[in-house]
């Protein structure tokens, strides 16, 4: 039912018609400027502290909060908050426990409230447009698709997409619903089923066509909200009170073999966000779909290149994954070697960040001379100050403008390029080599770039030739 509503009525069916109403009626009365209603549970200890956080006036997402409530019957450690969240603010069970975990203050639990779970059939295909052909929920989207979830709305969308006497259209808007059910509840038995549901009709497709390579609308649009709601939840980084949904292998596996390419690209993005180790079984399939892709030119192809290579990752060291990343890391896409490399360096340390520094080195790309660089000052050792003056020279040449980043303090810029090398010799200045190139550096210091002079003066103001 709508989580934290209360309804009274007499017998069984009849109970279950007004909730379904009340929950529908309540479903489409929410709008953009309606708040929402979220459960923050903080340890009692904690709940000042919290309270605080939630009244912060940088806290505008926060319009209305309970005091705390302590349940000594069923938790006396722990403490309970209902608030009113913007609902501009969304996912609105996430912001606010992310303000909470910034400010050093532990959740134990953090759900949105104003979810219909139980709505009849009837309006729930009125929302996703109606049973005819059209392929796509028509936009702007309905209000009420933002407040839908829970098992039995999930079951009766996969009822949709997995009757064969409906509409092609009609069962992949069902499947796109999918992603917003699974959005505000991305709970990982919900998750499995719309899993096993794909994989059912993927295989019921291939039976009838063994040879196609796209996958069915629906199955396409099911795996998209499970990568969403994966992703959603691994970008909270919250495991103790919202994990990971975890999914078996052996059918992502099975997803990620077949001959339908098409689902290569959410496969690996669900992959790349598992909470378990990948199998070696796993691991081979990723490791082929990353070599093929690699081989094929267009951005398409670079974009799934690319998650291949997040999902290698987090796979074993076997033979197929390292041949693999070697393959990828000459990849003509930067974001793809540097990737690939930058896993190859993790798995065997020193020796292959040296023969990597040592083929950048000669690299007319300025991008992989600058990665030699990074390698050189992280990887590097007494013995290698000679390279990190061969990257400096190359450093200096350049006409590098550092990019602007942002963390959580706001706007911030790179370090420049060459600011490494320089750490990395300062650090190393009792060798006879790095002195040298010490003082040379200091005898030419008006010619410095204006950006390695202003960090220098920064970070390492010893580095500076001494004043007249």
């Amino acid at each position: 039912m709508l989580r934290g509503a209360c309804v009274v009525t007499q017998g069984p069916v009849a109970a279950q018609q007004v909730e379904e109403w009340v929950e529908e009626r309540a479903a489409s009365l929410l709008g953009s400027d309606a708040p929402c209603r979220v459960q923050i549970k903080v340890a009692a200890s904690d709940a000042a502290a919290a309270a605080s956080v939630f009244d912060d006036p940088d806290a505008d997402e926060v319009l209305h909060r309970t005091d705390p409530i302590i349940d000594e019957q069923v938790d006396a450690q722990a403490a309970t908050f209902w608030l009113e969240i913007d609902r501009s603010h969304r996912p609105t069970a996430v912001g606010t426990a992310l303000r909470l975990r910034y400010a050093g203050t532990p959740v134990l639990l953090s759900q949105p409230l104003d979810i219909a779970e139980t709505v009849s059939d009837a309006w729930l295909h009125e929302l996703i447009g109606g049973p005819g052909p059209d392929e796509h929920i028509s936009g702007p989207y309905p209000r009420a698709l933002f407040a839908i979830g829970g098992t039995r709305v999930v079951q009766q969308l996969l009822d949709i997409v997995t009757d064969p006497t409906a509409f092609p259209g009609f069962r992949d808007r069902a499947a796109q619903g999918c992603l917003f059910a699974l959005r505000n509840i991305p709970e990982e038995r919900l998750c499995r089923q719309v899993l096993d549901a794909a994989v059912q009709e993927l295989r019921s497709a291939l039976r009838a066509s063994p040879t196609r390579t796209r996958a069915p609308r629906p199955v396409s649009s099911l795996l998209w909200a499970l990568q969403d709601a994966l992703d959603q939840v691994a970008s909270w980084s919250f495991p103790d009170f919202q994990p990971v949904p975890r999914l078996p292998q052996e059918l992502l596996t099975e997803l990620l073999t077949s001959p339908c390419r098409d689902l290569h690209w959410p496969v690996l993005q669900i992959l790349a966000v598992m909470p378990t180790p990948l199998s070696e079984q796993t691991a081979a399939a990723v490791a082929d779909v990353g070599v093929h892709h690699a081989g094929i030119k267009g951005p398409d192809a670079v974009v799934v290149a690319s998650d291949a290579v997040d999902a290698l990752g987090r796979c074993p060291d076997t033979a197929a994954v390292q041949q693999a990343l070697e393959v990828l890391s000459r990849s003509a896409s930067l974001e793809v070697r540097l990737g690939a490399m930058a896993h190859l360096v993790h798995r065997g340390g020193y020796p292959v960040a040296k023969n990597l520094w040592e083929r950048l080195l000669q690299d007319r790309s300025s991008a992989n001379r600058r990665y030699a660089s990074e390698l050189i000052a992280t990887h590097g050792r007494a013995e290698d100050v000679p390279a990190a003056i061969t990257a400096l020279g190359q450093a200096w040449k350049s006409k590098h403008n550092p990019q602007p980043m942002y963390d959580a303090s706001g706007l911030v810029v790179a370090p420049p390029w060459g600011s490494e090398l320089l750490t990395f010799l300062w650090g190393h200045r009792e060798q006879s080599a790095a002195a040298v190139e010490i003082q040379r550096l200091r005898r030419r210091w008006p010619a410095t770039r204006p950006d390695l002079t202003a960090w220098v003066a920064e970070h390492l103001p010893d580095l500076r030739p001494p004043a007249p």
